[in-house]
């Protein structure tokens, strides 16, 4: 969230002024935007509740058995100086009737003292067969001013009463009173001894006006039979809010890999600093793990420099994602987290695939997904000086305010509803909401989630699921701006009848004799013959005569016969009185919405005696 981040830290001008034009104006590969075709996807916002105090992050998945359900933390209230003065909350909402009815079941309340209860993660702790709760918690600022109040619990899921309402869950404390603030958690065998361990970052932002003060350290908190977790163990003084566990080498064991925004410097010297990187894991002799397992690889870094790294800006998160490049697929995505509008010399805010070469330890290759259909080069002043709150273009940009950045947290899923894997996107220190398109070709586009006007600020979420068991995939975000978790609906889309494919049949007319010799007023007959399409209402043709002097009259309608499954006939009685010939039109007629035939005509020459 972007209220976590400096609230007034500098800008960093002396890295603008150190650094080559070249260097700060290099940019990674960027996914090409298509051009407007079909008309995008629309969504409707149905709100599940609009009062979580301090709305935080967002998850999905199934807490009680059987439910989809959203798990939502809340950070509290904020005294002066944005420092927390109460403890945040925690709340699990449960499907009712349809996506606008939930019920919302408290895990913990202020109560608790819970401070920032930052990203649940949902895993059976207690190997129980239902799901419990660990939350990570803590401001990043909260140690300058004197306070070690992070923390990492877990909330035992103690199941339902008789009556289906849910029964308390159990608290319990894994590590407390840290000056460390925690944000993420893996719950994961990390060492192989068949116990579940938790990988998490510590994180201290020291002084929000100075951006060299950071501490940052990967921590591992061994698992044990009975439950309990050990001390943590550092790994590596690198790391960022959100880790997760991947075997990226594919050696067989698991690394870490990571998204940092802290501790990557200010100066020019600190251009080619980490900001997305990944620690190998390779085991030396010695029992457990420590930082000696551990090799940190870079994959992208805050600014572009002469090395082959690419520059990305500061880290917020990054993940993998399965299917994103078709089945089978595992790609890397990653969200920066700037603010164009006061740091244009580096990196401007965007979603990014990170793609590792054939040796991940070297750096990974850097596609821009977020770049939209019409790029907005600058910031405009109104938007810059606060005058309009939301960015008048279509790129993810931050609100010119220093200690925001953007975007933030992302998910991942079918958003369309056309069978292939788009992103959820949180602009966080943009009041809006993104969400990007993967086409056909592989090219993205980016959307704006959010209506225009709407405000949904400082989002966590972005979890894409089928909340209502409909076939329709939903997303959902929550905003600390709003205190309001709610839900955006795709809004269905009027179905279109197939085409119809009609069989057309040449209709042939024949009138006999072809010329005929008659006597001046004397009646004469013809013979009518009409074939087409098979059934349908009887036939009719016109009969008109046009003499060799004068205008042609209309001598009658003749209805025909059916002589066969095609066939029409009739016979034509007339007494000419001059030379000319007889004309006989047949209009066509529509059968079935699926077959018809033609239109035709035919003359004979009739002379008088």
């Amino acid at each position: 969230m972007s209220l976590l981040r400096r609230r007034r830290r500098r800008a960093g001008g002396a890295l603008a002024l150190a650094l080559p034009l070249a260097l700060l104006t290099s940019a990674p590969g960027t996914a090409a935007p298509a051009a407007p075709d079909a008309k995008p996807a629309a969504f409707d916002r149905v709100n599940v509740d609009t009062a979580v105090q301090g709305a935080s992050f967002t998850v999905v998945g199934e807490v009680f058995a059987g439910e989809q359900n959203i798990v939502t933390s809340g950070f509290g209230a904020l005294g002066p100086r944005g420092v927390p003065s109460t403890g945040g909350s925690l709340q699990v909402y449960r499907p009712r009737a349809n996506l606008s009815d939930w019920r919302k079941v408290s895990v913990f309340d202020a109560s608790a003292n819970i401070i920032f209860p930052n990203q649940p993660t949902l895993t059976d702790v207690d190997g129980d067969g239902d799901t419990d709760l660990v939350v990570p918690s803590g401001n990043f600022f909260d140690s300058f001013a004197g306070n070690s109040r992070g923390a990492i619990t877990w909330w035992e899921n103690a199941g339902l009463a008789a009556d289906g309402t849910p029964l308390p869950f159990v608290r319990h404390d894994i590590i407390t009173g840290q000056p460390w603030s925690y944000h993420g958690v893996q719950h994961i065998d990390l060492d192989g001894d068949g116990i579940l361990d938790l990988v998490s970052v510590a994180e201290q932002g020291g002084n929000p006006s100075d951006q060299t003060d950071d501490q940052v350290e990967t921590h591992f908190f061994q698992g044990n039979e009975d439950l309990t977790f050990d001390a943590p163990v550092a790994l590596a003084d690198v790391g960022g809010s959100l880790p997760v566990v991947h075997d990226v080498d594919a050696d067989g064991d698991l690394d870490i890999v990571t998204a940092q925004y802290f501790d990557v410097g200010g100066g020019p010297e600190d251009a080619g600093r980490a900001t997305f990187l990944w620690l190998e894991h390779a085991t030396d002799a010695t029992p457990g793990l420590s930082a000696d397992d551990f090799t940190a690889h870079t994959i992208a870094t805050l600014a572009q420099t002469a090395g082959s790294a690419v520059g990305v800006g500061m880290g917020f998160q990054i993940r993998p994602v399965p299917g994103f490049r078709g089945p089978g697929t595992v790609s890397w995505i990653g969200t920066n987290h700037m603010n164009r509008c006061l740091q244009p010399y580096l990196p401007a805010e965007k979603v990014m695939e990170l793609v590792p070469p054939a040796d991940p330890r070297q750096p990974w290759a850097v596609t821009t997904l977020s770049t939209p259909t019409t790029p907005t080069p600058t910031c405009p002043a109104d938007y810059t000086d606060g005058t309009v709150p939301i960015f008048p273009g279509d790129e993810i940009t931050s609100r010119p305010t220093y200690g925001q950045g953007a975007p933030g947290v992302f998910g991942y899923g079918d958003v369309d509803g056309d069978g292939d894997i788009d992103l959820a996107v949180s602009g966080d220190g943009d009041r809006r909401l993104f969400w990007i398109e993967q086409l056909a070709d592989g090219a993205t586009r980016l959307h704006t989630l959010s209506s225009p006007g709407e405000e949904f600020g400082q989002s966590g979420g972005g979890a894409v699921a089928d909340l209502d068991a409909d076939g329709v995939t939903e997303m959902v975000f929550s905003s600390f701006d709003r205190n309001t978790v709610a839900i955006w609906k795709r809004r269905p889309v009027a179905a279109t009848p197939p085409p119809v494919s009609t069989t057309v049949v040449a209709s042939a007319l024949r009138v006999s004799p072809p010329a005929r010799r008659v006597t001046a007023g004397k009646k004469a007959t013809w013979k009518v013959r009409l074939t087409g399409a098979r059934g349908g209402a009887a036939r009719q043709v016109t009969v008109t005569f046009e003499p060799r002097r004068g205008a042609a009259r209309v001598l009658r309608t003749l209805r025909l016969k059916r002589v066969g499954p095609t066939a029409h006939t009739a016979t034509l009685t007339w007494r000419p009185t001059q030379a000319g010939r007889l004309r006989v039109d047949y209009a066509g007629s529509v059968v079935s919405p699926t077959l018809r035939d033609t239109s035709t005509r035919a003359r004979v020459r009739v002379t008088l005696r």
